[in-house]
């Protein structure tokens, strides 16, 4: 029975050593694991602020572009209009148009009161429209557009700064015809 208790007891005294060894290389191998995560998640949080940076950085290109774009087609537009290029027919043929797209608009992208003031200048006679009511459905459209960047926003905006120039400078505004 000795010998059964020493067989035993080195039997279990190996297993145990081989156990012990066992989980001794796997606890250091789980640690070299543990480190590799965490240096992924480091990269990854590198990659992640590097986006967010370009992110930023493209939505700043992105502003200028459209303030860009307003600036020049504003400035055309109010030199058209200082020339006396446009005429009460085509300011009028403006109107219908802004009107038209403003049947197509719901107040999902710009408020129920601002829908409602642009139709309200939009239906009026070219002759009763005034340049301060212009100036807001301009501003009113610009914001749409930088918000949305929808076509139909961009037309409204130049529609009614075509249409403020022609008043400008058509009917006894500031830059009167020479």
């Amino acid at each position: 029975m000795n010998d059964v208790v020493v067989y035993i007891v080195g039997f279990s005294l190996t297993i145990i050593g081989m156990l012990g060894g066992a989980l001794y290389w796997l606890g250091k191998r789980f640690a070299t694991i543990d480190k590799r995560f965490e240096d992924i998640d480091r990269r990854f949080g590198d990659i992640d602020r590097r986006f967010e940076d370009m992110e930023r950085k493209l939505v700043l290109f992105a502003d200028s572009v459209r303030s860009s774009v307003v600036a020049i087609n504003s400035l055309l537009v109010e030199y058209l209009g200082l020339k006396g290029v446009l005429t009460q027919q085509e300011a009028a043929f403006l109107s219908r148009e802004a009107s038209r797209l403003l049947s197509m608009v719901r107040v999902n992208p710009i408020t129920a009161e601002e829908l409602e003031f642009l139709k309200g200048v939009f239906s009026k006679p070219v002759e009763e429209m005034t340049v301060e009511e212009l100036e807001r459905a301009a501003e009113i459209a610009k914001q749409w557009w930088y918000r949305e960047g929808k076509e139909e926003a961009y037309k409204l905006f130049l529609i009614a700064w075509t249409i403020r120039a022609y008043k400008l400078f058509q009917e006894g505004g500031e830059g009167q015809k020479r």
